[in-house]
């Protein structure tokens, strides 16, 4: 092994070492893997070496010299070069069996008699040159042979029978010739998607260069993105100075001002955390090993920091052990000098537009630092998590939401319902709904442990395999549905709820500087570590699109997106939030995801809870979001709502100094009436119109096909909200009759929608017509194009929402209406054998203590119910059953498609949305293609296709 850094290191440490096998040498261009130098680095290699290095890999790692990429150009271009081979290949392939076919066809025909052209034809056919036959599932080819055999013989076997024998086997070479011409396409379209991606960047495997625009093609919102850019560097240069002082006794106030267990809990936490920053504790001192590398690189990969060359190389690394070892031995060595770190070099910023609209900035960093800052503040992340969590479990800090029972009243449940532990929350609603808070939403946006792999909003599917915990979509989705189950219950109930939502502007980029370090000292953080923070916040930044002698800006004010540090400190500021609405509005749990808040319960409490938001969002200099701030007061089922009730909602939101916008998120309002969240058309239209002009901007079928899965199903889908019994099969219908709006006024020309429109679009670049619908809808692993279906999963899940809300609200008063007389009439019996001095079995309704109660009639049915969610299992059984998400139904193997099938194990293999759509559309591909494959996977360029599907798809404008 070669020597080719050696470290300055107090330990006296050996010099780091590469393996031969890593290294080429001077006369060779480049290596395959350059380690990065450091300042504790001396290169003992050529000068000149050096410098070959730092030119030809700098573009990799920012001002770093590293070809940690070089694997991936490699794969790349050689994926491209199998590619072109395939699919000239399989041009070749296809003119032959077409010239052959010809000859068979003349042969046969030069026959009179049908017997013989049958017979020639069945020979001729297993000669033919083919990517594979296209045998009928139906019909066996050798038996056909017999049959022909026997008819030289056989007078019963007709000449109408030869004749169907003859077309079959001609319409099975028919069959052959449309494989070839569809895998023809299939490549056509292959090379226009990866024409237009290499000259676009639109879908690119390198990374860098802008799309050149169509000269009839005006970039959506380039107005929008420059005015959103003037904003964002409006906060983000420019540093909003707040109180620090002032911000430190507020947060004495809630955190020490409450009670003496606070107070006791916050000096328990200060001082776990001045243990945490010990230079000595294992967290940081030498931390990196191969795994921790691994962990951190599936970190980033799951954010959407990276995209292109960049991506590939992460994932290039995590299979490459060698490779790990070495970077987290540069890893280590820069933890050690963290006192020096800086950022070395402006760090570029890259503007994207998301699907909402919104434009987002993301670094494009170096990739040690990357990995370096990963594993730091992913590391307080847990940390912070594990004793924020320790402090508010500590006896006597977290104030509950349920008012608890009185004792008096525990007393006469137990007397006249024979409860033994009246008291006890177990199997509740008060008990789950507490549960879930603390599980699910508290701390939400930190992760639970270092190994955690989470997605974000815009994470794409293709990895949530990989993750180990619900995405933030995933776990706001399912508190829209307890939302929706708490109005239900409550109205119904005869009770009054007040629902509120809000979250911050521009929190991210607008996040005061001085209001982190605040809250940062207030917990503890020593000197060291809050230069360290404050160093990584105050990155040198400049644009992409910018000259590079652009002068280049200090962050003053906000975070990153998409960092762990923006994790660490944003949370470490809203949990200040999280526990003074606690301590403030008696107990009210604040749902808080990141910066989206959202409350409910009674309007006094809701009142208290939002003054404690504005008071804190004042203190530490943050602005709410008009634009998404808004409440709403549902009443009772039995009380009529009319213009006049309407009037007074806004009175009491007036009075109560209560957001008087409406409650949104996504593409969904919630309507105070219905208690339900509804579909709001104008948002859709909006995105109708901006869909439209992005489908419009892609060149190629591909990118087409994936603009519309991404934007056209998965996005809308997403935003309507999940299906869940709380919403009911009515949420399912109007999501169907959304989908089938949005189809119409994209393609107001074509009746039979997307799948109509690509058939059009297809003919008119490639001149193919008669293409059956299996060939769009059907996997790519079955030769189609994967066009999604945004109506088969709703329709895979709607039989099974088969009791509207309303019907299990109404079945569980009957059900709690029969507890009653049943706890009435058990009572009654015991009293009638009390009065004849007859044993009352097990019951502890005899003991002295309920002296007093004896011969006092049966509690009423509304002191019954008075403690349902306390109390009752049979609420919380329809809490839960309120809050599941509808399961699938799968379609029925049976009939022609199970004689399609080559093998039964396929169709189990497949998801139940490929079952459903291979049952619709299976009888024309059958009928064309004589099977299930239009194209066969090996004449596919799969493996490009799956790394370019990779890459992060890139919207226009």
């Amino acid at each position: 092994m070669r020597y080719l850094f050696s470290r300055v290191h107090k330990g006296g440490r050996p010099p780091l070492r590469l393996p031969p096998f890593l290294i080429q040498t001077h006369s060779t261009a480049t290596p395959l893997l350059w380690l990065p130098t450091d300042r504790q680095y001396r290169a003992q290699s050529s000068p000149s070496i050096l410098s070959t290095y730092h030119t030809q890999h700098t573009r990799f790692f920012g001002s770093t010299p590293a070809n940690m990429a070089a694997s991936s150009e490699v794969l790349s271009q050689t994926l491209s070069s199998i590619t072109s081979i395939k699919l000239d290949e399989l041009q070749r392939q296809k003119d032959a069996y077409e010239s052959a076919k010809g000859a068979l066809l003349s042969a046969a025909d030069k026959e009179a008699d049908v017997r013989k052209r049958a017979e020639t034809l069945l020979d001729g056919r297993d000669k033919l040159p083919s990517i594979r036959k296209a045998d009928n599932p139906m019909l066996s080819a050798a038996n056909m042979k017999r049959f022909v055999e026997q008819a030289a013989y056989d007078p019963s076997v007709s000449e109408d029978l030869l004749r169907e024998y003859e077309e079959t086997v001609k319409k099975e070479l028919d069959m052959t010739s449309n494989k070839y011409r569809f895998a023809s396409m299939y490549g056509r379209m292959v090379r226009e998607w990866t024409a237009s991606s290499g000259q676009d960047k639109k879908m690119s495997v390198a990374e860098g260069g802008d799309k050149a625009d169509k000269d009839d093609f005006v970039p959506v919102g380039r107005k929008e993105m420059h005015e959103q850019r003037k904003t964002w560097e409006e906060f983000v240069f420019a540093p909003k100075e707040t109180d620090k002082d002032a911000i430190k006794r507020y947060l004495e106030d809630v955190f020490a001002g409450s009670s003496k267990d606070c107070k006791r809990a916050l000096a328990e936490l200060r001082k776990s955390f001045e243990e945490l920053q010990d230079n000595k504790d294992s967290n940081w001192s030498h931390p990196f090993t191969v795994l921790e590398v691994k962990v951190c690189i599936l970190s980033i990969l799951r954010s959407n920091n990276i995209t292109g060359e960049k991506r590939s190389t992460l994932r290039d690394f995590l299979n490459n052990s060698v490779v790990l070892q070495e970077i987290a031995d540069v890893l280590n060595m820069r933890m050690d000098a963290r006192a020096s770190w800086t950022w070395e070099a402006p760090v570029v910023v890259e503007q994207r537009r998301a699907l909402n609209g919104k434009y987002r900035f993301f670094l494009d960093e170096d990739l040690l630092h990357s990995l370096l800052l990963e594993y730091i503040f992913r590391r307080w992340a847990v940390l912070v998590r594990q004793h924020f969590e320790r402090f508010i479990k500590t006896s006597g800090v977290w104030k509950p939401d349920t008012r608890p029972m009185s004792k008096q009243d525990a007393r006469r449940r137990q007397f006249f319902l024979d409860e033994k532990k009246p008291l006890s929350k177990v199997d509740s609603v008060a008990h789950k709904r507490e549960n879930y808070f603390h599980d699910q939403i508290l701390l939400d946006h930190l992760p639970e442990r270092m190994s955690e792999v989470r997605g974000g909003y815009d994470s794409s599917d293709s990895d949530r395999e990989e993750d180990t915990r619900d995405s933030p979509l995933t776990v706001v989705q399912g508190l829209m549905h307890r939302l929706e189950a708490d109005i239900l219950i409550q109205t119904h109930m005869g009770n009054e709820l007040t629902v509120l939502r809000s979250d911050f502007q521009w929190f991210g980029p607008g996040l005061p500087h001085s209001s982190i370090f605040a809250v940062m000292e207030f917990f503890g953080f020593n000197e060291e570590w809050l230069d360290f923070f404050k160093r990584v916040l105050e990155a040198p930044l400049r644009f992409k699109e910018d000259p590079l002698d652009t002068p280049f800006g200090i962050r003053k004010r906000g975070t990153p997106i998409s960092s762990t540090i923006s994790d660490v400190v944003g949370e470490s500021l809203l949990f200040c939030l999280d526990f003074a609405v606690n301590q403030k509005a008696d107990g009210t749990p604040l749902y808080r995801l990141h910066d989206d808040m959202w409350l409910w319960g009674t309007t006094e409490k809701c009142s208290k809870a939002w003054k404690v938001v504005t008071e804190f969002s004042e203190v530490m200099g943050l602005s709410l979001n008009e634009e998404k701030t808004g409440s709403a007061i549902i009443h009772p089922k039995n009380k009529k709502v009319g213009l006049e009730s309407s009037k007074k909602e806004e009175t009491a939101k007036t009075s109560h100094n209560l957001p008087t916008g409406p409650v949104t998120w996504g593409l969904l309002k919630l309507n105070a009436s219905t208690g339900h969240f509804e579909i709001d058309e104008s948002k859709v239209d909006e995105h109708i119109d901006e869909l439209h002009r992005q489908l419009g901007a892609c060149q190629s079928v591909f990118d087409w096909v994936q603009a519309w899965n991404i934007y056209g199903g998965h996005f809308f889908t997403n935003f309507f909200g999940r299906p869940a019994a709380c919403s009911g099969r009515a949420h399912v219908d109007s999501m169907l009759a959304m989908f089938a709006r949005i189809q119409q006024k994209l393609f107001p020309d074509h009746a039979g929608g997307v799948g109509a429109y690509v058939k059009d679009m297809i003919a008119s670049r490639f001149g193919i017509s008669s293409i059956p619908d299996g060939y769009l809808f059907f996997p790519t692993s079955m030769g189609g194009l994967d066009l999604r279906n945004p109506f088969v999963p709703l329709f895979l899940i709607r039989d099974d929402l088969e009791k509207t809300p309303e019907e299990m609200l109404a079945d569980y008063e009957e059900e709690e209406e029969r507890a009653y007389r049943r706890a009435k009439e058990r009572f009654e019996t015991y009293e009638m054998e009390r009065a004849e001095n007859k044993t009352a079995g097990s019951s502890n309704r005899g003991e002295d203590s309920f002296k007093d109660l004896e011969g006092e009639p049966f509690m009423s049915y509304e002191e019954y119910t008075r403690y349902r969610e306390l109390t009752s299992p049979r609420l919380n059984a329809l809490y839960q059953n309120l809050l599941k998400e509808p399961k699938t139904k799968d379609v029925e193997l049976k009939g022609d498609i199970k004689a399609a099938l080559e093998n039964e194990g396929d169709w189990r293999d497949m998801s139940s949305y490929d079952q459903w759509v291979v049952q619709l559309f299976f009888r024309e591909v059958v009928d064309m293609f004589g099977g299930l494959t239009v194209v066969d996977k090996a004449a596919l360029p799969i493996g490009l296709m799956t790394m370019l599907r990779q890459s992060r798809f890139q919207w226009q404008g």
